[in-house]
Order: C-alpha cells, then sequence, then structure tokens
C-alpha cells in the first residue's frame, strides 16, 4: 500500500468530493465508459478554473492520480509537504529560471515511475487557465511524459491518454452545474513507428488528435474572433444552463451558425462584449429576466437562518475576492476551500459556546446538522442582493449612459433573432 494512501482517500472522498456537492448544485458524469480498465492513464483536462478542475477529475474516477502543478504553489517549504502529501507534483517553467526547468526531468522520470503501478497522471495541456470557453493551443510537455514512459518500457506500458471537458455554467460563482465529460481514450503506443522516425511530428501528431478529442467535451469555438458573438448567442441569451454547459448540444449550435455568421454579427458581438467588460454588465442581463423564486418563499425560515448562520464566516472570503484576487480564475477555488474551512469551524465554536452555556446536547447537534444541510441555501440568499445590485447598476447605466443602454439592448434583440434563425433552420 502506498504510504498516504489512507490520507489521500480520506481527503478526496469524505471531505473533498462531500464539500464539492455541497458547493455545486449538480455535478454531471458522462463519459466514464471510456475510461480503460487496468492500465495507467494521463487525463489532460481543459483548464477554465484554477484549482476547481483538478479537484473534479481526481473526486470522480478512481485510479490513485498525480497531478502536476505549477511549482511556485510549492513555497514555502511547509505547504509543499503538504501538497506532495496531497500527490501534487512541481512543475517548473522558464518563468521559474533555466536552472530550476532542469528539474522537471526528475518529475517526469517520477511520473514514469507512478504509471508503471497502474497510477494516473493528471496534467493540463493548455499549460494556463483561461474562463473562456475554447481549447486553447496545446504545449507539449504532456507529449514528453507520454512518449518518456512508452519508450522506457519498450512501448509495452499501455498509456492510454484520456481527454477530460470540465463545462461550467458559472464558472466563479458557487451552487451552479458542472458537467465533466471523459473522451475517447488515445493509445500512445499507436504513435511508435511515427516517433522512431520523427519524434517532433509523433508530438505534433499526438497533440493534435488529444486537442480533436479535447474539443469534443467541452464547448469551442474555433475562430477566437468569434468567441464574443457565440458567448453571447449560446451563453448569454440561453436561459437553460444546461444547454450551453452540453457540448454536444452547444458545438452543434456552433457548427450551424458558422455557415450563416455573417461579419455583422461577429462585429456587433465583439461591441456588446466590450460594452459589457466597460460597463461591468452581463448583456444576458439587459435581456433574460429571472422567474420569481417560489421556494425561496415556502422555506424562507430556512433561508433566513442560513443567512444569518453563515454571513459572518462568509466575510473574510468576500473580502478577499473583492480586494485580494486580481485573477477571477480563483474566485470559485478561494471560495470553496476557504468555506470548507471557516464555515465548519464557526459551526465548531458556536456548537461548543451553546454546550458550555448548558443547551442540551441534542440541540448542540441539531444545530450543528441544521447549519451543514442549510449551508447549500446560502448563496440563493446572496443572489437576492446581488440581482438587486445588479439592477440598481443597470438602471444607473440606462440613466447614465441612454444611448449606449439602448444600442446593448437593440444589438442583443437583433442577435437574439439571429439565434432563432439557427436553431429553426436546424431543428
Amino acid at each position: 500500500m502506498r504510504k498516504n494512501w489512507l490520507w489521500y482517500q480520506m481527503f478526496r472522498y469524505p471531505l473533498v468530493k462531500f464539500g464539492l456537492h455541497l458547493f455545486y448544485r449538480r455535478i454531471i458524469i458522462e463519459g466514464k465508459e471510456n475510461l480503460p480498465g487496468n492500465s495507467p492513464i494521463l487525463f489532460v483536462p481543459n483548464h477554465q478554473n484554477s484549482f476547481m478542475d483538478a479537484l473534479l477529475v481526481v473526486t470522480h474516477v478512481k485510479p490513485f492520480i498525480y497531478f502536476l502543478t505549477r511549482a511556485q504553489a510549492f513555497n514555502p517549504p511547509l505547504m509543499g509537504k503538504f501538497l506532495r502529501s496531497l500527490n501534487m507534483l512541481p512543475v517548473y517553467r522558464v518563468r521559474d529560471g533555466f536552472s530550476s526547468v532542469n528539474k522537471n526531468k526528475a518529475i517526469f522520470e517520477e511520473c514514469i515511475g507512478y504509471m508503471k503501478r497502474n497510477d494516473a497522471i493528471l496534467i493540463f495541456p493548455e499549460a494556463n487557465h483561461d474562463l473562456k470557453r475554447r481549447i486553447r493551443p496545446l504545449s507539449k510537455g504532456f507529449t514528453r511524459i507520454a512518449f518518456d514512459a512508452e519508450v522506457h518500457e519498450d512501448w509495452n506500458m499501455g498509456l492510454q491518454v484520456v481527454p477530460v471537458g470540465l463545462n461550467y455554467t458559472s464558472h466563479r460563482n458557487s451552487r451552479n452545474d458542472v458537467r465533466i465529460v471523459f473522451g475517447e481514450a488515445i493509445e500512445v503506443s499507436e504513435f511508435e513507428e511515427i516517433y522512431k522516425e520523427n519524434e517532433r511530428e509523433a508530438a505534433d501528431q499526438l497533440k493534435a488528435k488529444v486537442a480533436e478529442g479535447m474539443k469534443k467535451t467541452v464547448m469551442h469555438v474555433p475562430n477566437p474572433e468569434h468567441y464574443p458573438v457565440h458567448q453571447i448567442l449560446w451563453e448569454e441569451l440561453e436561459p437553460d444552463a444546461l444547454k450551453f454547459n452540453n457540448p454536444k448540444v452547444v458545438n452543434e449550435h456552433i457548427s450551424n451558425a458558422r455557415g450563416i455568421l455573417s461579419e455583422k454579427e461577429v462585429e456587433l458581438g465583439k461591441e456588446l462584449y466590450e460594452k459589457g467588460e466597460e460597463h461591468g454588465i452581463s448583456p444576458g442581463k439587459l435581456f433574460i429576466k429571472k422567474n420569481f423564486n417560489w421556494v425561496m418563499i415556502l422555506f424562507f425560515p430556512f433561508y433566513l437562518f442560513s443567512f444569518l448562520n453563515n454571513m459572518l464566516p462568509y466575510l473574510p472570503i468576500r473580502n478577499m475576492i473583492r480586494n485580494k484576487i486580481k485573477d477571477h480564475a480563483f474566485d470559485a477555488s478561494i471560495k470553496f476551500v476557504l468555506a470548507l474551512v471557516l464555515f465548519p469551524f464557526f459551526w465548531t465554536i458556536v456548537s461548543l459556546t451553546l454546550w458550555f452555556l448548558g443547551v442540551p446536547g441534542e440541540y448542540v447537534l441539531g444545530y450543528f446538522g441544521l447549519s451543514l444541510f442549510t449551508s447549500i441555501l446560502f448563496k440563493e440568499v446572496n443572489l437576492i442582493f446581488q440581482n438587486a445590485n445588479e439592477r440598481k447598476h443597470i438602471k444607473a447605466f440606462q440613466k447614465e449612459y441612454p444611448e449606449e443602454y439602448k444600442f446593448m439592448v437593440k444589438g442583443l434583440q437583433t442577435l437574439n433573432e439571429f439565434r432563432v434563425k439557427v436553431l429553426t433552420s436546424t431543428n
């Protein structure tokens, strides 16, 4: 048994996986039948949402997984030891210094050792994260690991590369839906003859095949210049979030739209996207009206308890997101990690205080249990205030910039007409 087996399994299943199912409303898994049964796996997910991407993969598969992450995260040394205990391995980049990059050789050799015993490796082939819903050009790091492993075992390792798509209805927020799609496995040994003739050509072909596999597992806009209009068409104007986080559905829409998409719609999409960025307004908020939440009225006491009970531990999380974090791809990760620690800590302090004050044990346990199971309602209550602030912001924008407001509303109507045209032409 691996020396950290129990600690790792306890961390990823009872703690992190349970926490993820509280943090997200729904986690939908597709394509698990594509996972090889008894061979080493190199998981290659898309990378949009910082640490959440890795956590969602490792908690929803069976193999013992080691995953590569940037070396900066391993400082100070105490943090490095903790991350190592969770099967994280440092990978060095040129910005870390040329001497540091040489350390990758030892890390890659370590990965080969793990794969020899049928463990899995997770690496993000895009090499960096981005909130945009498309596959970016892949780096060559994963191809080096894959080919080195097979060469080391004389092409008998049986290594499989599995593309993984992580599709979020909202990257930065909790209590949304995420769809994890496992693509068809790619056997590295099929590139043996090409590799022996030309290593660079083999790496390029493996990268191309993996990229094509990844594009089937996520929403992908082939032309980056068309990304704004497709984001508005299939995300901002889509009332059903489960459709735009379904790659089969949304990629079919993108493909069907390409044939009739003109420069007019492309430029309009860019202008609307830029106006939204400039004024801090999501274009869809001007077009789609939210339905009244009757469930919140029916269960109002529980929502109120969740809000009052969790606001205090949530304040430092909100402060960090607003004032400390510049890269919004980290928002969900920070919320998840801090909430996983601060919320239970606060409930424990309150429970102990009640117990010391003489409150009967069954009531103390009832408080802790109610705190745990109503924590999922906290986001819904927060949305009331967020929506109120958004409406206030939109009214101020309409009053201060009436012409730009009219332009955005009219532009959204135009794109929605185009959207309807695409949908009806394919039905």
